[in-house]
């Protein structure tokens, strides 16, 4: 699946550029086009758009339409993250590297992932 716009047009990339602006200073995207390729590379493996695959890891109380994490969406999409890591056949070092890479992306959209769930 090929992405519909640039990868950094998505809002949920904004949102982490932001967050690791914030953090870090300087612009971490752009220092380390890794970070980018890494999920470009992981959207084409699931076949969702970065604010895809946020949308897929919240879910709307019936109740009171008000927004939560899904416990059970969250542990799907490390699931799809192991399995994309596997895929590309990085170990070691870099395999660890693309791992935290795609988490940041998550934890700064909100999601609380850790690599103890990878």
């Amino acid at each position: 699946m090929a992405l519909e716009r640039p990868i950094e047009q998505y809002e949920s990339v904004a949102t982490w550029a932001h967050g690791l602006r914030e953090q870090w200073g300087g612009d971490p995207l752009a220092e380390e086009p890794e970070k980018l390729a890494g999920l470009t590379a992981f959207c084409e493996f699931d076949g969702r758009n970065p604010d895809e695959l946020l949308a897929f890891c919240f879910l709307r109380r019936k109740e009171t339409g008000v927004r939560f994490a899904s416990v059970k969406r969250r542990e799907a999409m490390a699931e799809q993250l192991r399995a994309f890591r596997t895929a590309s056949g990085l170990s070691g070092t870099e395999g660890r590297r693309l791992t935290s890479n795609l988490l940041s992306f998550f934890i700064h959209n909100g999601i609380q992932m850790h690599t103890g769930m990878l």
